[in-house]
């Protein structure tokens, strides 16, 4: 009891770090979820098992396997993905943006998961990350 008398700051300088630190998380994992998604789909592409990445994305007939195969295939518009790096996330209406930056290429790219479905595609806009 003598301690805070002694410091009478001690409490709410001690509830305020805890404020932001709480705050600092809950800005640092909003996106979790949708950023794995991007993530697995990624290391799929990398690991060459686009099948795989295909069904991560999520099929349609508007975007048939052909179509994917042709932007993210080895050959692709993306070519080989050998490695790369999620900047940042952003959300945005009904999904979250999620920019990455690729080793072989010179700018990031933006993709879209859509928060109820989570399935991918690429952002509806185009953007450079948050800076």
């Amino acid at each position: 009891m003598q301690l805070l008398k002694d410091r009478p700051l001690l409490v709410p300088v001690s509830l305020a770090l805890v404020v932001v630190a709480g705050c600092l998380l809950v800005y640092r994992f909003a996106n979790f979820r949708e950023e794995r998604i991007v993530r697995q789909f990624l290391e799929e592409l990398k690991a060459g098992n686009y099948q795989k990445a295909y069904q991560i994305w999520g099929p349609s007939p508007a975007y048939s396997y052909q179509d994917f195969m042709s932007d993210w295939g080895e050959r692709g518009y993306y070519g080989k993905v050998t490695g790369y790096k999620i900047l940042d996330s952003e959300n945005r209406g009904s999904g979250v943006a999620i920019y990455v930056e690729f080793a072989h290429l010179k700018k990031p790219l933006a993709l879209w998961v859509e928060r109820k479905t989570r399935t991918l595609s690429f952002a509806p806009f185009t953007a450079q990350p948050p800076s």
